[in-house]
């Protein structure tokens, strides 16, 4: 029977003492592959990980490190990890699932030798021997029982992943960031119509707080991208690029470095609209022939403002050539216009023309006949329009989105309407939502349910639901819990 405080811990996520625990846990790990007990690095980040785990533990007997379906948690808390990080998780975690470990669980009274040998043990096992009671086994024949081993299998039936508690958390978190996120770019914009140095620094900061977000739960982040109601759209369109762009490369396993240089790029392809005419930019007619030549020279005016307004480096590089490159289309139609040296955009290129087209028909843009709901989108994207875009990054893209995207609102069967909060991709139409009212108008608290539980059996999405016929603002849901 699980305590009080059990509970609460269950109900909060991770801090620093934990997030310094877990890389010390995966760096001591791979220091342990290569050297012995007697070394001094080795006895260094054996020292540095009991001093982490004393930390976390404080009056503990037992501190647990596992992961749980791509989490990873300290005890019961979460924890913001890159395991494509300095520290090399991936590969350790690799070898893990191979032999059906999923965790680790220490004695936190064993003496610091003891803690040293279990890891040059564990550390030094061939995968395809062994398995988690083979490894036990041995542990007990070492006497090394002050480390348990967890069974992957056991930990995914028994252990909570995400409470409603821990959501509402991650979407706070969420917020924070996609707002700071947002007035960085409105210094960017305002710096970049006058000609002043852009902070490079500051602005990577900020795209990898926005990595760190989506790594911790990226529906939380993606949920935000529905808000539409902004003075200028300039900066929430770039911020939503960055959004999905990150996304998407974490979906394709891109390294942090990589993430760093691909949102740097997102948050910096329309820069060039800022040297076009206000009046053009926020035209409230559909665009003439002549508006669209105008519209047209954006990307080279992009690639031009980022080289020339910042030093040249790999995250400048790679944004200029992806502010021009952006609207080149996979069949090399699209523009600017390739007269020499026809080739294939990047793959930054292609990542951002493939979100900031959804980006742009969903969001209902003056110089657009209407917007369409992100289900019409996908579908043009993927039936209407096959040669614009690479198809594998327009397929995860579409899974990224799914079938009712987080702050979409549905109609259900019950009459309810709700908010769609994450996608479920074993389920797709059964996703977590919250239910914001009834036929009887909206609720003062709303409802937070898991379609996917045998008890919501009843529930069903029939449509999504535009809310300005019913006078209602998607923000207003988002922002409010």
């Amino acid at each position: 029977m699980k305590s009080t405080k059990d509970d609460d811990r269950i109900r909060t996520l991770a801090g620093k003492d934990e997030e310094q625990l877990l890389n010390a846990f995966f760096v001591f790990y791979k220091t342990a592959r290569i050297l012995d007990e007697n070394n001094d690095t080795f006895k260094k980040q054996r020292d540095n990980f009991v001093r982490c785990m004393k930390n976390v533990a404080k009056s503990d007997p037992q501190v647990t490190i596992k992961l749980v379906t791509g989490r990873y948690f300290v005890n019961e808390l979460m924890v913001a990890f890159d395991e494509n990080g300095l520290s090399g998780a991936a590969s350790v975690v690799s070898e893990w699932k191979k032999i059906g470990l999923g965790g680790v669980k220490f004695n936190t009274e064993a003496a610091a030798e003891s803690i040293g040998l279990f890891f040059s043990y564990l550390s030094s096992l061939r995968p395809d021997d062994h398995n988690v009671e083979s490894i036990s086994q041995e542990l007990s024949d070492r006497d090394l029982s002050v480390v348990q081993l967890l069974s992957l299998k056991a930990l995914v039936v028994d252990t909570p992943v995400v409470t409603e508690e821990m959501r509402r958390e991650f979407r706070n978190t969420a917020r924070k960031t996609f707002f700071r996120a947002m007035s960085t770019v409105q210094e960017i914009v305002q710096n970049t119509r006058s000609d002043k140095e852009i902070n490079v620094a500051k602005t990577k900061r900020v795209v990898h707080s926005l990595i760190d977000q989506i790594l911790r739960d990226e529906q939380s982040v993606v949920e935000l991208t529905s808000i539409r109601d902004y003075d200028d759209y300039t900066y929430a369109h770039s911020i939503n690029v960055t959004i999905y762009s990150l996304t998407l490369g974490v979906r394709l396993g891109l390294d942090r470095g990589r993430l760093s240089q691909l949102g740097f790029a997102a948050l910096f392809h329309d820069v060039g609209k800022v040297k076009l005419p206000s009046d053009l930019i926020n035209k409230p007619d559909a665009y003439d022939e002549n508006d669209w030549i105008q519209m047209q020279r954006h990307p080279m005016l992009g690639a031009k403002t980022i080289l020339r307004n910042m030093k040249l480096q790999v995250h400048t590089a790679r944004a200029a050539r992806a502010a021009f490159e952006h609207h080149i289309h996979s069949d090399l139609t699209g523009y600017p216009l390739l007269q020499y040296a026809k080739r294939q955009p990047n793959l930054f290129a292609k990542i951002v023309a493939v979100v900031d087209t959804f980006d742009a028909l969903t969001s209902g843009r003056v110089y657009l006949k209407k917007n369409l709901g992100p289900d019409k989108v996908i579908k043009k994207m993927r039936h209407q329009m096959t040669d614009k875009f690479d198809p594998f990054l327009l397929k995860i893209f579409n899974d990224i989105v799914g079938i009712y995207p987080a702050g979409t609102l549905v109609m259900l069967t019950s009459d309810e309407l709700a908010l769609i909060l994450t996608n479920n991709s074993k389920e797709p139409s059964r996703p977590y939502i919250k239910i914001v009212g009834d036929r009887n108008g909206l609720f003062e608290e709303p409802i937070w349910i898991d379609l996917s539980l045998p008890e919501h059996a009843d529930r069903k999405i029939i449509r999504r639901v535009e809310p300005e016929h019913y006078g209602l603002n998607v923000r207003d849901f988002v922002l409010s819990d």
